[in-house]
């Protein structure tokens, strides 16, 4: 799109909410005005706008849009969703590594526009694992997750959950691998004996950490300089999210070798 057309959708809540809205389909007047809960005084001008740049189409008191402007509505939901994502929390992404997420799930980043962040923790708990993350890997029945990080506490946590029957896969680094075997090979051992569980090595290179499951997705960027962040996790809880999540394990799974044993 260029800047003039951009200008034209985005500088405007009521055009953008428009060519979205006959996204679906014609729509009157009347259907508009309901819908989008607006007066003829304030949605005729938008609409004579659409219609000068050859974006929407008129045909007595209904509206469609033109093929110009189906073409270009079929582009702006990504492009609102990424800017939605930024947007909820830009001094988050903009110190973040985004570029640590492989490229294929990157430019679909927008999936993630319903994110939320987690409380940081208090200065009695700062290295341990978040309190929502626990409470919610607990309710549920599936799950997958990535470390680049050593955590002490992982290896019982997760083979706690084993034990309890939910379906866990864990997918980690070599490093992460190495030192998990050597200090936590017990646990280790004992988590692979469950067939509802996994466990996978990655050669690659992994920056982020995270978990998702049936219930949330959990994603731990690091900052833009490559330091940790233990603080502050981003949160989903919508299906789209979910999917999101499923895709990047798989993406990491298909470059990673199986452990079944030490």
């Amino acid at each position: 799109m260029n800047s003039q057309l951009l200008e034209l959708i985005f500088l405007s809540e009521k055009r953008k909410n428009l060519i979205l809205f006959l996204k679906d389909g014609p729509k009157s007047i009347s259907e508009i005005k309901e819908s989008l809960n607006v007066g003829l005084v304030a949605i005729l001008p938008q609409l004579k706008k659409l219609r000068e740049n050859s974006l929407v189409l008129k045909s007595g008191d209904v509206y469609s849009l033109s093929p110009l402007g189906i073409a270009v509505a079929g582009k702006m939901q990504p492009m609102i969703d990424v800017l939605t994502v930024f947007g909820s929390k830009y001094e988050y992404w903009a110190n973040h590594a985004v570029e640590s997420i492989p490229d294929p799930l990157r430019k679909r980043i927008g999936e993630l526009a319903n994110c939320t962040f987690s409380e940081p923790p208090d200065r009695t708990r700062l290295f341990e694992p978040h309190r929502e993350f626990v409470e919610n890997l607990r309710k549920s029945k599936k799950i997958k997750g990535i470390a680049s990080i050593f955590h002490p506490l992982y290896p019982s946590l997760f083979l706690t959950f084993a034990k309890r029957g939910a379906e866990i896969s864990i997918l980690v680094t070599r490093p992460v691998y190495e030192r998990t075997k050597m200090e936590y090979g017990t646990e280790l051992s004992e988590f692979l004996k469950f067939e509802n569980a996994s466990f996978y090595v990655c050669d690659g290179k992994i920056e982020l950490s995270y978990v998702v499951t049936d219930r949330f997705l959990s994603l731990t960027l690091p900052f833009s300089d490559g330091t940790f962040d233990h603080k502050e996790d981003v949160l989903c809880f919508d299906p789209v999210a979910l999917q999101w999540g499923e895709d990047l394990f798989a993406y990491y799974k298909n470059i990673s070798q199986r452990i079944t044993e030490i």
